[in-house]
């Protein structure tokens, strides 16, 4: 770049980064729930409802459009299929960014989940070669039945997350990988079925807790998809544990119904329901308005009908959603090991037996950790369990994901409990260690020389219960920074110990999902967020040696915050100056 070049260029952005602040601190999400019944007899209010979508779309900045699933109500008839193609063609003319949900009945002939899985129909109209080449389009499931869609406004990138209707453990293994590749984004996330609102519904529903669906209700009204998981599965296993997740909504259930969940942080979760298919004329067009105001960290409500020209005025159709929006996204890289996920295929684990001492147990899909595995009033026969995270730092043979020499920020090791404990009188705890020695899937007791002891096993790290709390939450999650700093720093990586507190008469134990698990979500996983190693240049954001296109997309995208990697000048603000001096760091 020449000099001669900098005052235009320098001037030409600071008119575009304060055009962009001023005009994008606020814009709209809109949500057409379940469709069904306008496909299969009432297509004027489902045209009438893209139609205002496609009106309103400057005036109200609409940036995305959220499809709840159920397109047609019978996912065997084509005509039906064509018409929900042909109302949703408008946004497709315009290239407005939007996902569609597969619901129940998109893939089932009756909307029955005694009915044969059909999900051909829905791939055939709205798969991913229906979007391919669009720029906000940035994938699908392996399958196709689950998609997920970038949107850049009011400064930020929203990841909006589609997964299919009861989410096979296929997809949230996809959506998995892509969320680890996306840290930097919240994520505002549509499945179809998930919440019900039991308490106000008047149709015959059994009376139980509104909110999500209660395990029970699986007995008469089972998965649909293929692989479907439950509800309380799909907040335990995936949502709480993605904390860029900000939002859930659905459908299926006639009613309208909101709450909020913690995730593994302690931060909001909204989950949200809307569906008005049991309305006269199909749902009589009523849709979502999600009007997001960035500086005033909320979300604003409407629920309205293009096809009365009506608002709902009442709490559940008019409310608001405090979201602290900048708190769903790390302000440092990420990077997340666990086997299975974006390919990675580095961890280690297995357990030794005191009981079994020349038996190798690394094949198994679970790890022991027990202070007498013989369950025996005259032996004390210990398991330990093991698990390490190869490839974790950059070698010498370019192996690895984070550069070696980083600030460690914080680790967390995952751990997800097959058997806890359920002994009415014991309630042992279960200590983490460093292990100081290598081992390997094939070591057993004897080979480690009796087990680990003494100078075998590091700083002593942290405990768990082994006593799930409550019963259906398996999940343990223990600090381990200090430990992946070391690593960094250029200490050996052998791992980690999980050994059983020694309680005399004692048999209880604890098994833990191990690398081999077959539900990929529950394998051990290494959760770690870093400062890369200086470079030299504060703008080199990519640490790629140059200060180049890919860091300006980077800085532009922290205007008008106060992040310190782009305030340079301490003023508070991401502004004019700051663009200055990241032009002076630009690569010549």
């Amino acid at each position: 770049m020449s000099s001669s070049s900098m005052p235009r260029l320098t001037a030409c952005f600071i008119l575009s980064c304060s055009s962009m602040i001023s005009a994008q601190d606020s814009f709209t999400v809109v949500g057409l729930p379940d469709t069904q019944k306008y496909s299969e007899s009432f297509p004027d209010v489902f045209m009438a409802q893209t139609a205002w979508v496609v009106d309103q779309r400057f005036a109200r900045d609409i940036r995305y459009v959220s499809h709840y699933g159920d397109v047609v109500e019978h996912g065997d008839d084509l005509e039906e299929w064509e018409i929900g193609n042909l109302a949703m063609l408008p946004l497709d003319d315009v290239n407005l960014p939007c996902g569609v949900n597969a619901g129940n009945h998109d893939i089932t002939a009756n909307g029955s989940p005694t009915d044969s899985y059909i999900p051909q129909y829905f791939l055939e109209f709205f798969g991913p070669q229906r979007y391919e080449g669009r720029s906000w389009y940035w994938g699908s499931s392996p399958s196709g039945m689950s998609s997920y869609q970038v949107i850049q406004a009011g400064g930020m990138d929203f990841l909006m997350l589609n997964i299919e209707c009861d989410s096979p453990l296929r997809e949230l293994t996809w959506a998995q990988t892509v969320l680890d590749l996306n840290w930097d984004k919240p994520v505002f996330m549509t499945t179809h079925r998930y919440m019900q609102d039991a308490e106000d519904y008047t149709g015959g529903v059994p009376l139980v807790d509104s909110g999500r669906y209660p395990d029970i209700w699986y007995v008469v009204e089972s998965v649909y998809a293929d692989g479907g998981i439950q509800s309380n599965e799909l907040y335990d296993w995936f949502i709480r544990r993605n904390t860029n997740i900000f939002l859930v909504n659905c459908g299926h259930f006639h009613e309208q119904y909101r709450q909020q969940s913690p995730n593994v942080d302690g931060n909001t979760i909204h989950e949200v329901l809307a569906d008005f298919q049991d309305d006269p004329n199909g749902g009589n067009g009523w849709l979502r308005i999600m009007n997001f105001d960035l500086q005033a960290n909320l979300i604003d409500v409407d629920t309205y009908s293009p096809w009365l020209d009506a608002y709902r005025t009442n709490d559940e159709s008019d409310f608001t959603l405090p979201v602290d929006f900048d708190s769903y996204v790390s302000d440092f890289p990420f990077a997340a090991f666990q086997q299975g996920i974006n390919n990675y295929q580095g961890t280690l684990d297995t357990w030794v037996s005191e009981a079994d001492p020349d038996t190798a147990y690394g094949d198994d899909s679970t790890r022991t950790s027990d202070d007498d595995v013989s369950n025996s009033f005259f032996s004390d026969d210990l398991g330990q369990a093991l698990v390490r995270f190869q490839e974790v730092f950059v070698d010498e043979q370019d192996q690895g994901a984070i550069p070696a020499g980083s600030v460690i920020v914080r680790a967390v090791l995952n751990l997800q409990i097959a058997s806890d404990i359920d002994s009415p009188i014991f309630n042992p705890d279960f200590y983490l260690y460093q292990v100081n020695i290598p081992w390997d899937e094939a070591s057993t007791w004897n080979s480690l020389g009796n087990g680990l002891s003494g100078s075998d096993l590091g700083a002593f790290i942290g405990a768990f219960s082994g006593d799930n709390a409550p019963n259906s939450d398996g999940l343990r999650r223990l600090e381990v920074t200090e430990v992946v700093q070391a690593w960094s720093d250029g200490a050996p990586n052998h791992g980690f110990a999980i050994l059983p507190e020694i309680i005399g008469g004692n048999d209880e134990g604890i098994e833990i999902h191990a690398s081999e698990a077959g539900n990929t979500l529950f394998h051990p996983r290494l959760e770690i967020t870093y400062i890369p190693p200086d470079t030299g240049s504060p703008a080199d954001y990519d640490d790629d040696g140059d200060v180049d296109g890919a860091d300006l997309s980077v800085f532009l995208s922290l205007w008008g915050t106060s992040d310190p990697r782009s305030d340079f000048d301490s003023s508070g603000i991401t502004d004019g100056a700051d663009l200055s001096r990241f032009l002076s760091y630009w690569s010549l």
